[in-house]
């Protein structure tokens, strides 16, 4: 099929050069018709393969510019060609040179001649290198001077200057015909002949001489077409390469991740821990092993500063007295509910911790209350503040040996560095040549790299008591009767276990017995940490502190 479009692609690029008349130029009248009246050609192959070619062309009534083409490249399986090139042009008209314009357009070479008129006579000689391919036994020449020229031959005769041959053959027509030509054979003193009577126009002569083996060296030039399947080729050795670099890649990912990222405690391992101690007045008082915070503790299991973090902080520090949280009257049935939070201005004396006193300032600012729907810009863009501090703190504990968001910043920084150098080396080697697919392995590790730097942050041996602790408490928040609470004391200690259980899972049914102390119809205030609006009653608590964490939430993390 490629071969047919190029005899029609031949045709039409013959329609104005060929007849004789430059491109654009009106055809002149005459009584007879431009045309060929003979072409005659002597090919004599040079042991290293290269052709000498001496033609003469005879051509009647043409004016103008005349237009010849030789098929230049061959369409081989495996995205292969074989491509010749013409060197050493020079035409001759009557003894004169000719000025020429010699171009390569797709699979052919154009020649043409200007200022022709009348009958003239070409004198035409170049070179030919990359005609001569290996064979089974041996070498050949395939060589086609005339290809798609839109004039008719009124006779054809070729000759070769060659050494022994083993076999010739000679067809005539389309690109890819096998009609044979008028004649083709070879003497006991002469080369190989080919002849062909009355060539219409658009149509092509193609030669075929071989030759024994050590007669005639092949020099063919090998182009690879731009392929899909060629640029990503998995032949042996490119297929080879790309899996080693994958297996490499995969092995030293896995080798980083053991030396780096994987944490140095046992994350099996339980520690006799709880949130309540029986102390010396016989009253249960609440006791965080380590002094455990619930921020501290989200941040310590999954390495990262979760929206749940900052929001548990918030309660925290409302339960125990930092900070009061006002539900506001609503509106409406369908107005969006709103907060108040408001500093205490006699909070209890215990000390901070450096992410609380940030996180304290970034709500209020110089104010003493903030609206939850106020909070604002302002909020937002301080969070990245108690980030830090929390992040600080986790290391200053000695869980960490490095802060773990920049970590992950620094494996995902070489991640995507690897990774596009991974893409731009792909798209070089796919255009320039057929190893792709190495590419696309580097890629793969990039990729790889991006996924392995999220668990790059490795916990340090110190942090393995308190995981092994916290494991213990998360126990207790999921299975610990509540009922067995001191009643003069069960909803303090439910409040200060609230924070621990939104961090820690379970929170709802801490939350239920909060609840569980109304033992009336009448309205209720709240508690100390937490006021509900007239008309609030407990039972209404679960939605509203479930509508506070997504109202604080959005306020503090949402873009």
């Amino acid at each position: 099929m490629r071969l047919r479009l190029l005899g029609t692609s031949l045709c039409a690029l013959g329609l104005a050069a060929l007849t004789g008349v430059p491109a654009g130029a009106a055809p002149t009248h005459s009584s007879a018709d431009p045309v060929v009246t003979s072409y005659s050609a002597q090919v004599r192959v040079e042991e290293d393969g290269l052709l000498r070619v001496a033609e003469t062309w005879k051509l009647s009534n043409v004016t103008g510019t005349f237009s010849r083409f030789l098929l230049t490249r061959r369409h081989l399986a495996d995205d292969i060609d074989h491509v010749q090139q013409v060197g050493d042009l020079k035409v001759k008209a009557g003894g004169a040179d000719k000025k020429v314009d010699q171009k390569v357009e797709g699979d052919v070479t154009s020649i043409a001649v200007g200022d022709l008129s009348g009958d003239t006579q070409l004198d035409v000689t170049y070179t030919v290198k990359g005609a001569v391919a290996t064979t089974l036994n041996g070498t050949e020449v395939q060589f086609a001077p005339l290809s798609g020229i839109n004039l008719t031959i009124q006779a054809v005769h070729v000759e070769y200057s060659v050494p022994e041959t083993s076999h010739i053959a000679c067809f005539v027509g389309a690109i890819d015909s096998n009609t044979p030509c008028t004649l083709a054979q070879t003497g006991e003193v002469a080369g190989p002949t080919f002849e062909q009577t009355s060539l219409p126009p658009g149509n092509t002569v193609r030669m075929t001489v071989g030759f024994p083996a050590g007669e005639i060296a092949a020099n063919s030039i090998v182009e690879y077409r731009k392929t899909f399947s060629r640029s990503f080729s998995t032949d042996t050795a490119q297929l080879l390469t790309a899996v080693g670099l994958l297996v490499l890649g995969a092995l030293a990912l896995l080798l980083l991740y053991r030396l780096r990222g994987r944490d140095e405690v046992d994350p099996r391992r339980v520690v006799p821990a709880s949130l309540f101690s029986l102390g010396t007045d016989a009253r249960i008082g609440f006791t965080p092993p380590s002094d455990l915070r619930p921020g501290e503790v989200g941040t310590l299991i999954d390495e990262r500063i979760d929206p749940v973090d900052v929001t548990a902080s918030i309660i925290d520090l409302a339960v125990r007295g930092h900070i009061t949280i006002s539900e506001l009257e609503h509106r409406s049935e369908y107005a969006r509910p709103d907060w108040e939070l408001r500093r205490v201005s006699n909070a209890p004396s215990e000390e901070l911790q450096r992410y609380e006193n940030v996180l304290i300032r970034a709500v209020f600012g110089d104010s003493d209350s903030v609206l939850v729907s106020e909070l604002g810009r302002q909020v937002r863009a301080n969070l990245a503040q108690v980030q830090d501090a929390l992040y600080d703190g986790v290391v200053k504990r000695g869980w960490f040996n490095e802060r773990p968001d920049r970590t992950r910043s620094l494996w995902a920084t070489i991640g995507i560095g690897t990774t596009v150098a991974g893409v731009v080396l792909t798209v070089l080697l796919a255009v320039l040549s057929s190893w792709g697919l190495v590419g696309l392995a580097i890629t793969a590790v990039g990729v790889g790299l991006l996924f392995i730097g999220r668990h790059m942050p490795a916990k340090a041996p110190a942090a393995g008591r308190v995981l092994g602790q916290i494991a213990a408490i998360r126990g207790e928040l999921a299975e610990m009767d509540i009922s067995e609470l001191p009643a003069d004391q069960h909803a303090e200690l439910c409040a200060r276990a609230l924070p621990y259980a939104v961090v820690l899972g379970g929170s709802e049914r801490w939350i239920d017995a909060l609840v569980a102390t109304d033992d009336d119809a009448d309205e209720d205030e709240g508690f100390a940490w937490y006021r509900g609006p007239r008309g609030w009653h407990l039972q209404n608590l679960p939605d509203s502190l479930r509508n506070l964490t997504t109202n604080l939430t959005g306020a503090l993390f949402a873009r």
